[in-house]
């Protein structure tokens, strides 16, 4: 079969730390965030999605003002702020749909009464995806295909899928979802199996030198894994790059 690009980067992501899948998620938003600051800050398209988004979601937002607020990030936060500004130009006060009688009932039925100026809180919500994550799930969905069809065969990921810490929980289920053969659901489970039988083994190292009759010996492996299991279960942590 032919190999994509996408093949490629995720054999030399499984040779790196942590999920694979993950890293290379990362690098597609920080690609993406540069390239919107340096390149895509007035393209019209960009702009209105952003718009629609009403900017990014925290993580994003923070990680595009990293390394100091560029001007890229000036116009672009100017612009979504201009934007929500006109919805606050006509703005009027919408009193809550029910009668101050029905909101009493629901108080005491313990249920959250109908909010107030719904249509106006409805516009100033999100209208769209935040612009990263969406690239981010793009990358993601090409990512597990690539990875679940280019596992097995000649030259396929398997080799550099043993070698590599294994995938975070969230993409392994991804990845199990995606196997439409026996033979690659058990390469997937095969390998997973041993990579977190591995951290649970460096785990009770650590809490073994925990024990006063040990905690002379030299560490080994078990360094970093407390970090390493949590990455495993939850991805890396959320960082600004």
């Amino acid at each position: 079969m032919g190999r994509t690009m996408s093949f490629y980067d995720l054999r030399d992501a499984m040779a790196q730390p942590g999920c694979p899948v993950c890293r290379l998620m990362a690098a597609a938003v920080e690609h993406y965030l540069d390239t919107l600051l340096w390149e895509n800050v007035n393209d019209a398209g960009a702009r209105q999605q952003i718009r629609r988004a009403r900017g990014f979601c925290n993580q994003h937002a923070w990680q595009l003002v990293a390394g100091g607020s560029s001007l890229g990030a000036v116009i672009i936060t100017r612009d979504v702020l201009q934007n929500l500004l006109r919805l606050l130009e006509d703005a009027g006060f919408q009193a809550p749909a029910v009668s101050l009688r029905r909101r009493a009932k629901h108080a005491l039925e313990g249920r959250r009464p109908p909010p107030a100026n719904a249509q106006l809180v409805a516009q100033l919500g999100p209208q769209a995806p935040c612009p990263a994550c969406a690239q981010a799930e793009t990358t993601e969905e090409v990512l597990i295909a690539t990875l679940v069809e280019g596992l097995l065969g000649d030259d396929g990921l398997l080799p550099a899928y043993r070698a590599s810490e294994g995938m975070c929980l969230k993409h392994f289920r991804q990845a199990l979802s995606e196997a439409r053969s026996p033979a690659v659901f058990e390469a997937l489970v095969d390998v997973q199996r041993t990579k977190w039988q591995q951290l649970v083994e460096q785990l009770s190292e650590i809490v073994r030198k925990e024990d006063y009759r040990f905690r002379d010996e030299p560490r080994g492996e078990e360094v970093g894994a407390s970090l390493r299991a949590i990455a495993a279960l939850c991805g890396p942590r959320a960082s600004a790059k």
